[in-house]
């Protein structure tokens, strides 16, 4: 093909290609549709064969030089790196992981359910009967809880060394719950069951000792975010569950990883809530100095502060889009 046919055959993917990046220049990438992001990239691409094509048959031409010029522009946007920086974190943290969470509260919910029936379960079997909690936990685990003194829990306690140890528990749990999603959930759902049915039978063997008071008075102050936090993991892994049981219009493999970025993403968003109850599990909740009332109090505080974590920029976020339409 001559150098003029083969201009006017490809001009238009060329200016479509250069007028977009006059836009991507004057404005935020962020403010572009996907058909327009779609349409930059195949121009892109078709562009980046033009320009193999033409050192190949005309050489150092014009056409050459000015397809070179272009392909070099659209490639600083495609792949140009923005160095992370503390702003992104604290607004990912801060605003887009409470988004995240509303987004996905479907499965959250769910993972929450399954958790809370097998404690409950456990629970009621357990104050039923109590050889029962030998379903659940052994006939030596069981024979402690009913022994053990819950007043003496505490009296030893290291508050750094076991702040640490139940931080890395608590990510294991997290993680999972979340990996084993891959088993089209089944995985996850069997983590939470076990975890929930192992705080019922306690519960239940605290309830017959008459200890329930101080028993919660030791898990919820730490257990309110403990537990949130891997609700929102199981949530993530019923979403990767769920993406390879019906992928919708996209393949499982397409599924799998739209799916499994923004799974990953609700995990991450977990890691701060599980030091804070950490934190707390190591220093406030074995504290003696504060008594078993105040402490469920605060755990009251600590769910309340949670709600407000999430509904706050969820509302902003809506009044935004509230505010945007009412503009156009």
């Amino acid at each position: 093909m001559k150098e003029e046919g083969f201009i006017k055959e490809n001009h238009k993917t060329w200016e479509r290609l250069e007028s977009l990046l006059k836009k991507f220049k004057s404005g935020n990438i962020h403010k572009f549709s996907k058909d327009e992001l779609d349409d930059f990239l195949n121009a892109y691409n078709l562009t980046c064969g033009h320009l193999s094509y033409s050192r190949t048959y005309y050489g150092d031409t014009r056409t050459t030089e000015y397809l070179n010029s272009l392909v070099a522009s659209a490639h600083s946007y495609i792949y140009a790196t923005k160095k992370s920086n503390i702003k992104k974190i604290f607004n990912f943290f801060l605003v887009k992981f409470p988004l995240l969470i509303i987004d996905n509260i479907k499965p959250i919910i769910l993972s929450a359910s399954v958790f809370l029936f097998g404690a409950l379960f456990s629970f009621i079997l357990t104050i039923i009967l109590t050889d029962n909690a030998a379903a659940f936990l052994s006939s030596h685990e069981v024979e402690f809880y009913l022994k053990r003194d819950l007043s003496e829990h505490t009296v030893n306690w290291d508050g750094a060394v076991h702040s640490n140890h139940i931080f890395t528990n608590n990510i294991r749990v997290s993680i999972l719950v979340f990996v084993f999603g891959i088993t089209l959930g089944v995985g996850s759902i069997s983590i939470l069951l076990q975890n929930g049915y192992i705080l019922g039978v306690i519960g239940g063997l605290s309830f017959i000792k008459s200890e329930s008071l101080y028993f919660w008075a030791l898990i919820l102050p730490h257990g309110i975010i403990e537990l949130i936090a891997i609700f929102i993991s199981g949530g993530a892994g019923l979403i990767i569950g769920y993406s390879l049981i019906n992928p919708g219009k996209y393949s499982r493999k397409d599924s799998f990883i739209i799916n499994g970025k923004k799974a990953l993403k609700l995990v991450v968003g977990t890691i701060p809530l599980l030091i804070i109850a950490g934190f707390i599990e190591g220093y406030f909740t074995p504290s003696q100095k504060v008594s078993p009332v105040s402490k469920l109090l605060f755990s009251v505080f600590t769910l309340i502060l949670f709600i407000l974590y999430v509904a706050i920029p969820n509302v902003k976020y809506k009044n935004k889009l509230k505010a945007k339409n009412l503009d156009r």
